[in-house]
């Protein structure tokens, strides 16, 4: 099996929001973080990636032509894991699915025990001791009320649920956002524990930096339903700059490798962000030794400021 998830050129109307033309493959053994700034999208991804969203092959149930049907049927693509499409074999396809998400999805009056009997039937190859054994591995009660349990507890519920099953990719939407730090680090380490042997894989939505820096092996940064980026960390970090000096680097930058995405000012300088053109991109000495790598934390705020800035002249 070469690729645990394939997503495949996916456009997918939601109201007047679309995704648009989302690519990306993962491997088996690897931690895949999904990132972008509210409204960017990766909550209808995620919808889509777990089969809540449907994606039409063909309009023949739509009797009417409006513009949500026409959106409906300029939804475009495929997803696959471990081969199976979401479109074509949808029941195959949401089996190797195990998902933790940060409002549980269990109904709060089951206990948890009953929560294994009643969901898991919906399963095949649920194996409920295998579950109950998970779940006390945890320090969960099989007695306790789904609605009682602390938001940790819910957290680890969902894994025990998905483990019961045999799930292969697991996808996490900000599972650890309102959780304390302690909590965190037992969480990371589950989820490398998860992927430990390297026949299981995670995708996560985080706007946490640590688990992006931390725990992602790969990035996909959604901005407005497109696809900014996608690659390794390394790979994003080595496409952006910040210099901090005294040369304005605006007048600099016509024909040469790089360009401005933005700048701030400094008390005794000016700090610019620059995206480069070139993986052979070089500067002068005078340039070179007031640049630095840009961190994480730069790159989404820039790029993020020059998205801003942008709609804002598009309004005038």
């Amino acid at each position: 099996m070469e690729y645990m998830m394939q997503c495949d050129h996916i456009t997918k109307w939601v109201g007047n929001f679309a995704l648009k033309d989302i690519s990306f493959t993962l491997k088996p053994g690897y931690i895949l973080a999904v990132i972008g700034h509210n409204g960017a999208g990766k909550s209808t991804l995620v919808r889509t990636m777990l089969g809540s969203y449907k994606l039409y092959d063909h309009m023949e149930d739509c009797s009417f032509d409006t513009a949500e049907t026409r959106r409906m049927a300029a939804n475009k693509g495929d997803i696959y894991v471990e081969g199976y499409s979401l479109r074509k074999n949808g029941r195959a396809y949401k089996q190797r699915i195990g998902y933790v998400l940060n409002e549980c999805p269990f109904h709060p009056r089951l206990t948890v025990h009953k929560t294994g009997e009643y969901y898991g039937s919906f399963y095949e190859g649920f194996d409920q001791m295998k579950y109950l054994e998970f779940c006390k591995a945890y320090g969960i009660s099989d007695k306790h009320l789904v609605g009682k349990l602390s938001k940790g507890e819910r957290i680890k519920l969902q894994l025990a649920f998905a483990q019961s099953y045999g799930a292969s990719l697991y996808i996490m939407d900000e599972p650890a956002g309102s959780l304390d730090v302690k909590f965190r680090r037992v969480l990371y380490d589950l989820m490398r524990e998860l992927i430990a042997a390297g026949d299981k894989s995670i995708i996560f939505v985080t706007h946490l930096v640590e688990e992006i820096e931390n725990m992602a092996d790969y990035l996909l940064w959604l901005e407005d339903g497109g696809q900014q980026f996608f690659g390794t960390a390394e790979e994003l970090f080595d496409q952006y700059r910040i210099y901090s000096g005294s040369v304005k680097l605006e007048e600099l930058s016509d024909g040469q490798d790089f360009s401005v995405v933005g700048k701030r000012m400094r008390e005794f300088h000016q700090e610019y962000f620059i995206r480069l053109n070139s993986e052979r991109c070089s500067f002068s000495k005078e340039i070179s030794r007031d640049c630095r790598r840009a961190a994480l934390t730069d790159i989404m705020y820039y790029v993020e400021e020059a998205r801003i800035q942008k709609m804002a002249v598009c309004r005038e």
